[in-house]
Parts: C-alpha cells; structure tokens; sequence
C-alpha cells in the first residue's frame, strides 16, 4: 500500500515537470528515502536516471518549438559536466565514508529550502547582467548538487539564465532540460562504468511509466490553470517539505 503512494507521488513529480520543467527531482528524493527505504546513494543513482528520461522528454519537445539557444550558454554547460563529474567521482564517495547518510540529507534540505525561496521569487530578466564568472560559479553549483544529491538542479538552472544570458523564461526551460539531460547522462555512465551500479529495471519501469504520465498531465494543464498560483503553493510545499526533512534526520 505504501508502495502504491509512492508511485501515485511520483506522478505528481512529473507534473512538475510538466508545468515548470524542473522541481520533480526534489519530490523524488524523499520517496526514495522513506517511502521506498533505499540509502542516498541508489536513490540518487534512481533519480539521475529518471530525470535523463524525462529530461529527454521535455528538451525534444522544447526543440520541435525553437526554444533553443545554446550559443551563449557553453561555459555555464563546460563548468556543470566538469563538476558533474568531480563530484561523482570523487566528493560523493568521500563524503559516504567520512559522514553519515543523515548529513546529505539535511544539506538536501537545505537546498531544497533555498529552492523554495528561488520559486517563489521570480527573477526579473534585466536584473543583472551577463557575467562569465557567474556562469562559471553557479554552472559548478548545479555540477556539484547533480554529482552529491541526484537532482537536476533547474530551480538554479533558469533563473541563472535568465539573470546573466538575458534568456526568456522559455528559452531558458528549454536550455536548462538539455543541461540536465547532458548533466544526468553523464552522472549515470560514471555511475555504471566507474561504480558497476546494478538496476533494478522493473521498479525503474513502473516510475518512469508513473513519472510520464504526470509529464502529460503537467503539459495538458499548463494552459488551463493559474501558474502563478500554482508556483507559490509549490514554494510553499518544497519549505514545509525541507523543514519536514530535516527535523527528521535531527530526531
């Protein structure tokens, strides 16, 4: 039964993704975590893979519309695979050792409280402007969260390129699933070549399947609901979600 709510949460996961094209893998991470009881390390490896399909998904239909400009985003790209990597490799296994599991979870909930402040507040497009040291740091950020955490990282991701490329907010979802599809691919051939992870592939098929059609229900409610409304509940629910978490892990 348990089980079941589980694949009914990671329906609505999709239809974040649906709606605004990232946010899903932050719901993901805590069903991994208590519903499904898997350690950080599966339910990042999980999560990384799901958010490549789905991520897939949306960059697809973003390019049929022409929401692709990438010209000016290639050193934002560079540094997120660079650190992609590093963490993967290197930092995650490292902390694994040294830290308890409870420690990546509270610093989950953490981004995932600052993620909800970053919803709630949408940037204005001449707020800043374009900065290649920017771009480097917070391309490393969303690096570093794929590589340690397994999310996609588009709560940084757009409204970065809205700031400092001078994107729009739909050129600017399109870049960020091709960042995350680029950024997840990569993390999960690190994964299986350098770690031999092992996949359980019909538990993958019923999420992703779950996960899909929340994708399809996101699109087809996105121009029939409020989104501003529907933006600042979702904020409100990732802050009661991240104070929920890490009350938890200090219990």
């Amino acid at each position: 039964m348990l089980e079941l709510f589980g694949y009914i949460l990671f329906v609505f996961s999709g239809v974040l993704f649906g709606l605004f094209g990232s946010g899903g893998s932050i719901i993901m991470l805590p069903i991994f975590w208590y519903i499904f009881e898997l350690s950080p390390d599966e339910s990042k490896t999980y999560s990384l893979l799901l958010i490549f399909c789905i991520s897939l998904f949306g960059t697809i239909r973003h390019r049929q519309k022409n929401n692709f400009h990438i010209q000016k985003t290639w050193l934002f790209i560079a540094s997120t695979l660079v650190f992609t990597a590093f963490s993967t490799i290197f930092l995650f296994p490292k902390i694994i050792l040294v830290l308890d599991y409870s420690f990546l979870r509270i610093f989950f909930s953490v981004v995932v409280f600052f993620a909800a402040i970053s919803v709630f507040k949408s940037p204005s497009e001449n707020a800043a402007s374009h900065s290649k040291i920017m771009l480097l740091l917070i391309g490393g950020l969303v690096g570093l969260l794929t590589g340690l955490l397994g999310v996609g990282g588009g709560f940084i991701i757009v409204p970065a390129l809205i700031l400092f490329v001078k994107l729009d907010i739909k050129q600017s979802a399109g870049i960020a699933l091709f960042i995350i599809m680029l950024n997840t691919f990569l993390a999960i051939i690190l994964e299986i070549t350098v770690f031999d992870f092992q996949f359980q592939w019909d538990f993958i098929i019923f999420l992703l399947i779950s996960g899909l059609i929340g994708i399809l229900i996101g699109i087809y409610l996105l121009n029939k609901i409020n989104l501003k409304l529907i933006k600042k509940m979702f904020s409100i629910t990732l802050l009661f979600l991240s104070l929920i978490i890490f009350f938890i892990e200090l219990l």
